[in-house]
């Protein structure tokens, strides 16, 4: 039975499922694989793929004595690579201090998962994240001869690119979740643009279909009294424009529409959402739950009348991907209406499978919210679309089988 590795930077973190999600669909296809991730993350929710996965996962605090043990054995038996592979790192992360602090701290960290996949048999890294966990499956490479690979995501390739050029040219594959990503890694590398290939994150479509066999005979008798149910499930963070969802939702409010709007999600900016929803009166509109399991959230999209993704490019750079909620709302196949921004216009078809509006414009939002929500018979269109979209380019099964040739074929 074939071995990998798979190495993140936190796990198992709900905001990211689809690395569990994705790991467990490697597994079912009879792949072994390692769990190494550099922070063991806890949320107050759960995954349950993540929550299973969790116990098999080896945890190793950097700098903890057996992972300076790793090192010194590495230094003692192979002095000349493990210097190298030492002074590489630190030369390639000097022009960004917080970088090089961080990636030296996970040196002996990264000593000790070379030092467990070479005793175990593994033929291949994988890495989530282009940033820390690439540097750490690359540093066990040089040390094992193991070769690796990365999928590359957002945050990852647009706002710190330090010591991204080597890690590429050095990988097997990097894999980048959208053309939009592509070409900002292509230029980041561009001797080893072979080496890269766009491969979309998937969702799973079984799930999926049952919850829109559910939802469709429901949204034909929506009562017509009860306010449109809007949703947005993205991180509190400045990327995703909730500030500029708060004010598109005042500005249906005060044109006499009954809405609701649920915003699920947790991060840095909950007190400054916290404080838009005062200062525009809609404390009674607008519901703040925070984190929620999948389960909770794949509810709460059955529900939806809209789903709503605001997203903005932000100041240092940093952009969405592809926002795997928005797939999975769409799958289930709720309207949906999202910001023209980085890699979203890959999923979403405007006038095809959703309507996409100009980032950073409250009024453009609320129009097209109001509509979707004055026209049925065209939210079921674009539902419709949406559904068939997310079938033919974003179906879990299928980019596995493709990233599983990756795995086991890469050299």
């Amino acid at each position: 039975m074939a071995r990998i590795a798979y190495t993140m930077s936190r796990f198992p973190k709900v905001s990211e499922t689809f690395v569990a999600d994705e790991i467990a669909a490697v597994e079912a296809r009879g792949v072994q694989v390692e769990i190494l991730p550099l922070v063991h993350h806890r949320d107050p929710v759960t995954h349950p793929t993540g929550a299973r996965l969790e116990s098999r996962a080896h945890y190793v605090r950097p700098w903890s004595p057996r992972a300076i043990g790793a090192l010194l054995w590495w230094l003692l038996r192979h002095p000349t690579t493990t210097t190298r592979t030492l002074a590489t790192v630190v030369a390639g992360t000097a022009r960004s201090p917080r970088f090089l602090l961080r990636s030296v701290a996970l040196l002996p960290q990264a000593a000790w998962f070379a030092r467990h996949c070479d005793s175990v048999g593994v033929t291949h890294v994988h890495a989530h994240f282009a940033t820390h966990a690439a540097t750490n499956a690359w540093v066990i490479r040089q040390l094992t001869g193991i070769p690796y690979s990365f999928t590359a995501h957002a945050h990852d390739i647009y706002v710190d690119t330090t010591f991204l050029g080597r890690k590429i040219c050095d990988s097997t594959t990097a894999v980048v979740i959208s053309e939009y990503g592509r070409d900002r890694m292509a230029a980041v590398a561009p001797e080893c643009t072979e080496r890269l290939r766009v491969l979309h994150l998937g969702v799973d479509l079984t799930e999926a279909d049952r919850r829109r066999a559910r939802r469709v005979p429901a949204d034909r008798d929506r009562d017509p009294d009860r306010p449109a149910r809007l949703l947005c499930v993205a991180r509190l963070d400045p990327t995703k424009g909730h500030l500029y969802l708060l004010d598109a939702v005042s500005s249906l409010v005060r044109d006499g529409r009954r809405v609701e709007l649920t915003l699920i999600g947790e991060g840095p900016d909950r007190p400054i959402v916290e404080q838009r929803i005062s200062d525009l009166g809609l404390g009674g509109t607008v519901r703040l739950l925070g984190a929620r399991s999948h389960d909770q959230v794949f509810d709460a999209m059955e529900a939806a009348d809209v789903v709503v993704s605001a997203s903005v490019e932000a100041a240092s750079g940093d952009a969405e991907g592809i926002p795997v909620t928005l797939m999975e709302a769409m799958a289930i196949g709720v309207p949906v209406v999202a910001t023209r921004t980085a890699g979203v216009p890959e999923l979403v078809s405007d006038g095809t499978s959703g309507v996409l509006v100009p980032q950073r414009d409250p009024a453009a939002l609320a129009r097209a919210v109001a509509g979707l929500l004055d026209d049925p018979d065209r939210s079921a269109r674009l539902a419709d679309g949406a559904a068939t979209q997310v079938r033919a380019s974003f179906d879990r099964e299928v980019v596995v089988d493709e990233l599983l040739g990756i795995l086991l074929d890469g050299n």
